[in-house]
């Protein structure tokens, strides 16, 4: 166990830059990469990687001084604070259970694809921290290991089942791949089912907001990056920014609408070359019965698409103004702002890239996360006190808006605490 435990922490210290390319290049041995080949993607993924994180803080560097102006601006005096998914995520890493959950999960994984209940591969193991949280929360709440355990194992097979149940809807964009992430694929179905509801209303369903289709109406001004542009000026000047910051949050938010789908474009060059080995392995392997597999990795690469960037981008002031007026809202919305784009992705990827309709299937789940995150605030503090974390001076009460994304591990703790306590 201490072994285990000491390989966890190992790759946290990591991080999943460049813990992502380590188990590429492992993945890519067992299937038989030529190593050229094979070094050639691990780097490129690495890079990828990085390139994409990059390019995230860079949003966050200017959402944040965005979204404090918008704060005040609005007034908002909420007790409970948004404290943002690394660290939620580090509270999961850190329950007494992580080492039995890893091992618990990972071998779940192959047990699965062999008996055929899932396609997918889970590559993305700095993520399992998704399958830890709904572990941590129950052993919290229960005081036992065994559901805690359990709980960890039944989000870990639901969330292979849903990635292959989401993957057809990206595989013209990213074959092979498959999204198996807690923190997005669980709104999956309601994104599916808010499109084909879409469909039915006379008018509505002929609103057409694809990026690539507004850039061939109108040119340059449909272009992903004069929406950043504009945006990033709107939302400044709504934060009451001056001259200086406006044109540098309008040209930087620009910037990251055009960077980023690049960045992903890069990652994607590397994992595709073990995507298509992956598949003739599978195909020659006996005891797989000639299946197709998916490489599962981090849903935050629909971020890529222009689509998903610019419904996130234009969803920060929104949740602000939804965390204001939703009745019974206690969070106030902060470290989370930045990565919405991860957060509402399958919102407009299901809408087949419709801004539109992803906007508004977007506000819809924002309120249910508002309050999800809300409901969850008890267990998030009691996580916090036993990850030893130490609130800043005037912060009585964390939370995060991950917490609402998350619904099976949050309909999880409560049906175990039912059980214990």
């Amino acid at each position: 166990m201490e072994v285990i435990q000491s390989f966890i922490n190992f790759m946290q210290n990591l991080g999943a830059a460049c813990m992502m390319p380590i188990f590429v290049f492992i993945i890519g041995l067992v299937v038989r990469v030529p190593i050229k080949q094979l070094l050639k993607a691990s780097v490129t993924v690495g890079c990828g990687f990085i390139g994409t994180f990059m390019v995230m803080d860079l949003l966050a560097e200017y959402i944040g001084p965005i979204s404090t102006g918008l704060v005040e601006k609005f007034n908002l005096s909420l007790d409970v604070i948004d404290v943002g998914w690394p660290v939620t995520g580090s509270f999961a890493w850190a329950v007494p259970i992580a080492p039995l959950i890893f091992v618990g999960v990972f071998a779940l994984n192959i047990i699965l694809i062999v008996a055929g209940f899932t396609r997918t591969l889970d590559v993305d193991i700095w993520n399992y921290w998704g399958f830890m949280l709904a572990g941590a929360m129950v052993y919290y709440s229960t005081n036992n290991v065994i559901f805690g355990l359990l709980a960890s194992l039944i989000t870990a097979a639901v969330t292979f089942r849903l990635a292959d149940y989401a993957a057809p809807v990206t595989q013209h964009i990213y074959p092979g791949i498959s999204f198996p992430h807690t923190c997005s694929i669980f709104w999956m179905p309601y994104a599916k089912f808010m499109d084909k509801l879409y469909d039915r209303i006379p008018g509505f369903n002929k609103l057409d907001a694809d990026p690539e289709h507004l850039k061939e109406k109108i040119g340059f001004f449909g272009d992903p990056m004069f929406i950043g542009l504009i945006v990033g000026a709107v939302l400044s000047v709504l934060a009451g920014q001056g001259p200086s910051e406006i044109l540098a949050s309008a040209l930087n938010i620009a910037a990251v609408l055009l960077l980023l789908p690049k960045m992903v474009s890069l990652l994607m060059e590397g994992l595709s070359t073990i995507a298509q080995y992956t598949q003739t392995w599978a195909q020659n392997m006996k005891f797989l019965k000639g299946k197709e597999l998916y490489i599962g990795i981090d849903g935050g690469i629909l971020m890529g698409r222009p689509s998903v960037i610019v419904v996130g981008v234009i969803m920060i002031p929104i949740m602000l103004v939804l965390a204001a007026v939703v009745p019974g809202n206690r969070v106030l919305p902060i470290a989370d702002l930045a990565v919405l784009t991860s957060w509402f992705c399958w919102c407009p990827v299901a809408a087949k890239d419709n801004i539109f309709r992803g906007i508004v299937s977007a506000i819809i789940q924002g309120i249910v996360i508002l309050l999800i995150a809300t409901a969850m605030t008890n267990i998030h503090d009691i996580m916090a006190v036993q990850s030893g974390y130490v609130y800043a001076e005037g912060i009585t009460h964390t939370s995060a808006l991950v917490m609402g994304q998350e619904l099976l591990p949050d309909l999880l703790y409560k049906i175990f605490s039912f059980f214990g306590g």
